[in-house]
């Protein structure tokens, strides 16, 4: 039996899933740019479960989202008093025999501890290659690992978040449904599915120009008349035609516009906010 609880501390895992309902919502139109970037930056920094709710409690979300409560405390085992005193006794009585003058009892010889087994030579430590997402080189290697772990280049949408060195992709699975990808040194496939909206269609993303889009990522900064500013996420998403939106940031973190591409990566708005 459980009891509801919001004042739980959040793990990081519960932050993570909630950034990633954040991204969704973003990327389906419910949160504006500086609303999503709000919000996201509310979620790294929440405390309790309580807080992360609260940032998606007015939200359409297929994300499962950690749940505000714990389970009831059952009793524990009977503490064992009298054996922790007879305890103590024998401990204290065992002190004073070995204080008298008799000679010590013989002590028992002591045991021999087999060693450790030595490892094998050829065992190394497993290290994972990071995912790269502002360059032409880090895309098609984000890309290409996608494809041998999924078997499919296949997907519904994408979501890079470049600040944090994140990701968020949806692909489609069995029955019509789509599945959420996390992807942040890994590849973490959410446990359950959903529907796809109606609107939503599917793209091959080896369509996707990552020359060009590497390209787009160093210099919307520039077309937005903000060329200190930097792209802060990327969204990849398609509603009859596919299209890339680059939101920029200024020095400051504050929104100045999004820059639109096509997967060929040529432009196709410049929209300053």
């Amino acid at each position: 039996m459980t009891t509801p609880r919001s004042d739980l501390r959040a793990r990081d895992v519960d932050r993570a899933v909630t950034a990633t309902a954040l991204d969704r919502a973003y990327a389906d139109g419910q949160l504006t740019f500086d609303e999503h970037r709000a919000r996201s930056a509310s979620a790294r920094s929440a405390r309790t479960v309580g807080d992360l709710h609260a940032l998606v409690s007015d939200l359409q979300s297929d994300v499962p989202l950690p749940e505000p409560e714990t389970p009831r405390r059952t009793r524990g085992p009977r503490r064992r008093w009298p054996l922790v005193v007879a305890a103590v006794a024998a401990v204290a009585v065992g002190g004073w025999l070995l204080g008298r003058d008799e000679d010590p009892a013989p002590t028992s010889a002591p045991v021999a501890v087999a060693p450790a087994p030595d490892l094998p030579p050829d065992v190394s430590p497993i290290v994972a290659q990071p995912f790269v997402f502002d360059t032409a080189a880090g895309l098609a290697d984000f890309r290409a690992r996608w494809i041998e772990r999924f078997g499919s280049p296949v997907i519904y949408s994408m979501y890079v978040d470049l600040g944090d060195g994140r990701a968020s992709v949806t692909r489609p699975v069995e029955n019509g449904r789509q599945q959420q990808v996390n992807v942040m040194g890994g590849f973490d496939p959410s446990d359950s599915t959903s529907e796809p909206s109606d609107s939503e269609r599917t793209l091959d993303w080896t369509t996707l120009n990552v020359d060009a889009l590497a390209g787009h990522l160093a210099g919307a900064p520039t077309s937005l008349g903000q060329p200190d500013g930097v792209v802060d996420t990327v969204n990849l998403r398609n509603f009859g035609t596919p299209e890339i939106r680059l939101d920029v940031v200024d020095a400051r973190g504050d929104g100045v516009g999004t820059v639109v591409v096509d997967p060929a990566g040529a432009v196709v708005a410049v929209l300053p906010d």
